[in-house]
């Protein structure tokens, strides 16, 4: 294959790495991953005869790496073979002398910004930003420990839920160092450590909450403080129990609203439906289309809203209401869904949840249908129990066991 714009743009991912040869120049290699990224590569052999060991140096990634940059390269990179030196080696010595926050920004290329949604990139952005870098920044990628870690991981212990998110980045980073050569095999100083046990928030906003909630968003709206957008925004937010980034990045093509349902091709967990009750239709309808493929665009990098923060806080404000969060209206939805009397699996399967121990924290809510039944059972045994006869004297009369 001649490398070119054209020849590599219609290459296509076939579930398992590709190697192609480039026919103009001896050495020019491309590598096709199961999912379609392209890297340029100098694949060479060191020796003569069958001692002779292939090796391949990693030039870049395309398209950020063209061809004719690539082809360079190569040229520069032969020459260093022909006059003795051994690109591959200078490389792995390179790789050795690097630290945590030279890689830790090859990571955020290759990985983070390639392959994660804008919610996860922003998450890793502050975790890196805040705790990684400034503890373990400037030791060499090669010689941290577990211990380095571990006393990361210690830190964090007043904020157990940053601390083992944190834990888990290292992890997924260090793991991504070991298929990359910036580590040796296995040696993940992230593997076996302990987390800290988590306290799932477990009260919910209640219906006379979400009842405030309505009168401030609906006066702040009339005052003019809060704009249409945002206000539309947190209502579906209420009347569908999604993720904010589902309901700020909603596209126009998603939407089915004569069947009542959004179609989100790419949300968190993958492909879902997104159920529209009637009044969540009604404000999308009444929403106006506006010179853009976006529900709620706006001029962002993204194109759609990326944050209501400032209003949520505002309404908030208004309504005497504090320490919610807007993720806390997806708690609500399934809190009254299930006092409606839904089951737990029904309310995972609308909510988008992979794992039913997301949902499980549903389950104790006070007025849930289990609870109800087990208290109007317990209301009639007792009644029946303590029942006494209106005369106040109670007959005896032996009963025979029935018979089996």
């Amino acid at each position: 294959m001649k490398f070119t714009k054209k020849s590599l743009d219609a290459i296509k991912p076939i579930g398992k790495r590709q190697v192609f040869f480039d026919d103009d120049l001896p050495g020019l290699a491309i590598r096709v991953s199961e999912i379609g990224r392209i890297s340029f590569y100098y694949s060479y052999r060191t020796g003569k005869g069958r001692t002779a060991v292939k090796k391949w140096v990693h030039i870049g990634s395309y398209p950020a790496w063209t061809p004719e940059n690539a082809r360079q390269k190569v040229k520069e990179l032969a020459a260093q073979v022909t006059m003795g030196t051994d690109p591959a080696d200078e490389a792995k010595v390179a790789k050795s002398a690097l630290t945590v926050a030279d890689v830790i920004q090859v990571f955020w290329l290759q990985h983070i910004s390639a392959k994660l949604k804008p919610s996860s990139q922003r998450l890793y952005s502050g975790i890196i930003g805040k705790h990684i870098v400034p503890m373990l920044g400037k030791i060499n990628i090669k010689d941290v420990a577990h211990r380095d870690v571990a006393r990361l991981h210690h830190e964090l212990r007043d904020a157990p839920y940053m601390a083992n998110r944190t834990a888990a980045v290292l992890s997924k980073f260090f793991n991504w160092c070991e298929k990359n050569g910036y580590r040796d095999r296995n040696s993940n100083p992230a593997e076996d450590l302990e987390k800290y046990k988590e306290r799932k928030r477990m009260d919910f906003l209640k219906i006379e909450d979400i009842e405030a909630i309505g009168q401030s968003l609906a006066a702040l709206e009339a005052l003019g403080q809060v704009s249409l957008m945002p206000a539309a925004a947190l209502r579906l937010l209420h009347l569908t129990g999604a993720r904010l980034d589902e309901i700020l990045s909603l596209k126009w093509s998603y939407l089915d609203l004569e069947s009542n349902l959004a179609n989100l091709p790419d949300s968190k967990t993958g492909f879902k439906v997104l159920h529209l009750p009637i009044s969540a239709v009604e404000i999308l309808r009444a929403l106006p289309k506006f010179d853009s493929d976006y529900v709620f665009p706006s001029g962002s990098k993204s194109g759609h809203l990326s944050s209501i923060r400032k209003p949520w806080a505002a309404v908030c404000a208004h309504a005497g209401l504090s320490g919610w969060r807007l993720h806390d209206l997806r708690h609500a939805f399934a809190s009254a869904a299930v006092n409606s009397g839904a089951s737990l699996p029904m309310i995972g399967a609308l909510l988008g949840h992979k794992n039913s121990s997301t949902t499980a924290r549903y389950a104790h809510v006070a007025l849930n249908p289990a609870h109800k039944i087990a208290e109007d059972t317990g209301a009639e045994i007792s009644e029946a129990l303590s029942s006494v006869p209106q005369n106040g004297i109670l007959k005896f009369a032996p009963r025979a066991r029935a018979e089996r």
